[in-house]
Parts: structure tokens; sequence; C-alpha cells
């Protein structure tokens, strides 16, 4: 179903294992659901959209709208694989990679509060569309998955496809969701570029342009602290840079994680000096096999193509590492 009109189907032993990924990642997801939703009662009177939603729970809804009208529309034209892609895309890196780590402290908390209960009822009703979304291309899994969550034992056959629905639309959730994720990331980003340990919690300043955008953080400052692993964060309008501090731009906001204490920057260039050397030589060897008039000439076009693809992720590679060596230095 992936395949676009009109390709023959290449045979690919790394998509195929790509897609076992995200089998497991379904079930993992699935076990993740069944196991937060154990003390939920189905309660069909009162959906998702009838009641006080956390922003993660209107982003997800309306994000999973907009999927649902993306498949339906390539079902429709036949395109499957623009419907299986858009599904991809939702399930892992919407669904799977942000949306359950963002509810997990209110889902852990099992507090019997209004919000939680909220959260257990999106959760519900977005995997249960998922689900059903994904059967006509994942049919077994799915009617397994589907038989561990209805009660009364129907098949998804029988069920309903999704439909959109134009109440579910929220850009504004969107917007802002969008903001605090790509505030998050950026720290995410920073901490692998300057080789911060997972372990150890960083200090970050945020600075906003205006006390619009200054609210939207405020608003998702938990959830900015939680995923990125935060000791402290400062939100505010129009804040100076602080000394030492490595710098991510995120639209007009300006993300500063406090360098102090967190590597030791001698012992990090020099880490990344040998780095670069290692990838230089390597880069060299490479170069002059592709240069070389006889290997082009008695060498497999496979073989061709995979040391050319090496070369461009070795000189990829050069030049993140000489970028890192830069920002180092601009401490």
């Amino acid at each position: 179903a992936f395949t676009a009109q009109g390709r023959d189907v290449r045979m690919s032993e790394e998509r195929i294992e790509g897609y076992k990924f995200f089998v497991n990642k379904i079930w993992n997801a699935a076990k993740f659901s069944m196991m937060n939703l154990e003390d939920y009662v189905v309660d069909d009177e009162t959906a998702p959209g009838n009641i006080d939603l956390s922003l993660p729970d209107r982003w997800i809804l309306a994000r999973l709208n907009r999927t649902v009208d993306e498949v339906i529309r390539g079902l429709d034209e036949y395109r499957f694989n623009d419907a299986t892609g858009s599904l991809y895309q939702f399930v892992w890196h919407e669904f799977c990679d942000w949306y359950l780590e963002l509810i997990k402290p209110v889902l852990y908390s099992r507090d019997p509060s209004t919000q939680r209960r909220a959260t257990q009822r999106t959760l519900f009703a977005a995997f249960r569309s998922i689900l059903k979304l994904l059967h006509p291309f994942m049919p077994f899994l799915t009617e397994e998955l589907w038989q561990s969550i209805v009660a009364d034992g129907a098949s998804i056959m029988v069920s309903s496809y999704p439909e959109a629905d134009r109440g579910l639309e929220d850009e504004d959730a969107e917007r802002r969701m969008g903001l605090i994720m790509d505030c998050i990331t950026r720290i995410r980003n920073i901490r692998g570029e300057m080789n911060i340990a997972p372990s150890k919690k960083l200090n970050v300043v945020i600075s906003a342009p205006d006390e619009a955008l200054e609210g939207i953080l405020n608003e998702g400052r938990d959830y900015i602290a939680n995923l990125g692993s935060l000791e402290t964060l400062t939100v505010g309008v129009n804040l100076e840079e602080p000394k030492g501090a490595a710098i991510g731009v995120v639209g007009p906001v300006r993300v500063f994680v406090l360098m102090e204490g967190m590597i030791d920057v001698v012992a990090e260039k020099a880490r990344l000096d040998k780095e670069i050397n290692k990838v230089a030589r390597d880069l060299s060897v490479v170069s002059q096999k592709l240069a070389n008039p006889d290997f082009r000439a008695k060498a497999a076009e496979a073989v061709i193509r995979k040391e050319e693809q090496k070369h461009r992720d070795l000189r990829e590679k050069h030049q993140v590492l000489e970028a890192a060596v830069k920002k180092l230095e601009a401490l």
C-alpha cells in the first residue's frame, strides 16, 4: 500500500524491518492504552468533544480528524500510498511519539479527577479510531487488538469507518501545541549536539517576543519541563541572552540552554576534534575510491550506489561535527 501508483513493488528488507517496528509501535501503544484504561468505563453519551479537554487532548483529536480526512480522500481516489503515508505519520510520530508521552503524568497520577477522566476518554476514542483506520491495511493485528478493547466481542469489520468531524477542527490547539513541541525538540537537539548525558537535568530560558506567545509557552511549561528533562525553566518576554548558553531558534522564540556544569568544554572539543579527523580520513578513502575510473568500470551498480551514499553520509556527519565545534567555541 505504500507503493505509489504506476510503480513496481521493489523488495526491500530494510522496509520490511521498518514495518516490523511499526507493528511493534502499535502493539506497545495498545498495551499502554489498555493498562491505563483499566479503570475507565465507556460512556458513549459523553464524547470527547463534549467535555473540557486539555491542550494535548484537543490537539490529538484535531490531528486525528485531519488524518481521517486524508485517509478517506486517499481511499476514494485510489491513492493508497497517500492514505497509508498519512496514517503512518500520525500513528507513529504524533500519537505514539508525542501524545502518549504528553499524557503520561496525568494518567500515572491515578487521581480520579475530571482531567484524568477526560484524557482517558480521549485516549480511548483516538485509539479506537486508529484501529478502524488501520484495519483495511492491517486486518489481523487490528482485529486482535480490537477484541481487547471492545466489550461486545463484535468484529472490527462490522464497525463504522471513521468520518471527519468539523466539530473537532481546532487550529488554535494545533498552533499552540506546535510551538510547544518545537521548543521541546530544539532543547532535545541541543542536548544531543552538545553530548549532554540524558540523566542530566537542564536549565532553560525561553524568550518570547510578545505576551501572546509567552502565554502559550507558560501554558505548556509542564510539558516542556517534563519532555525536555529540565531542572528549571524560565519563560518571559524579550529576555536577555544568558552568558554561556547554547541558543536555539523556534520562529520568533529564542531557546537558551545554560551550559554551566553541563559539560567539560575542553574535553568535549577534544572528543569532537578526534571524531572529525576520523571522519575526514574515512571520507578521503571513499572519495579516492569513487574517483578511481577502474572502480567505476568494474564495480556493480549497487556497490557504486552504496559507496556514493556512504560518501554523502560522511560528508554530512563532518559538517554536523564542525558545526558542533563552532557552537562550543561560542560558549
